[in-house]
């Protein structure tokens, strides 16, 4: 992993988000039942669209879509730095802040890795950036991404530029976390919806 410049982690978090702003090492010894986090970020634009990255054809679950994200390291400061750490390397956009956790039922999904069988724990946020002008890559990982509107999610299709492109989310978990995240902006900002 490269180190990233201290600017990268120079963000503001809500107050509700204090349980995550601990160690993973510290969540884990309170919660044994997981054997490791993962994070998830939420991005909005200027036009209430959702960006989500396809995962690379040769990677794991290849071509499939999500939200950016990914495992929480031991070596992150906290599970929210994790999250701010993961969004840059995928994506290059830097958090300005976290706002809150979104997801099904108590905001927290868990599933078991294919590879290994580890039982991992993720949570998803809807995160403020810098900017979503520049949305740059990591190859490695994803190969192309979308802004996209709830109706878009509820369809598995997007129209651009006289194109329709279809997706389909990683899993029934992710869908739901990204439907939640619609819902709960709607719910926070009702005006001119």
């Amino acid at each position: 992993m490269v180190p990233q410049p201290s600017t990268l982690l120079s963000f503001t978090h809500s107050p509700s988000l204090a349980p995550f702003a601990i160690s993973v090492e510290e969540y884990l010894t309170q919660h044994p039942e997981y054997d490791g986090l993962a994070g998830g970020a939420m991005v909005f634009d200027s036009e209430d669209r959702l960006l989500i990255v396809q995962r690379a054809a040769h990677d794991s679950m290849p071509n499939l879509w999500e939200v950016p994200g990914g495992a929480c390291d031991s070596t992150d400061e906290s599970i929210l730095h994790g999250v701010a750490r993961e969004l840059f390397e995928e994506t290059g956009l830097r958090v300005r802040e976290l706002r809150h956790l979104v997801g099904p039922g108590d905001g927290h999904v868990v599933f078991k890795t294919g590879r290994k069988g580890l039982i991992i724990c993720k949570f998803t946020f809807e995160v403020d950036v810098e900017s979503t002008g520049v949305v740059a890559l990591d190859p490695n990982e994803h190969q192309n991404y979308l802004w996209v509107t709830e109706e878009d999610c509820k369809e598995y299709q997007v129209e651009r530029e006289g194109n329709v492109v279809r997706f389909q989310f990683t899993t029934a978990a992710q869908q739901a976390t990204v439907l939640e995240g619609f819902r709960l902006r709607k719910k926070a900002n009702p005006i001119g919806r």
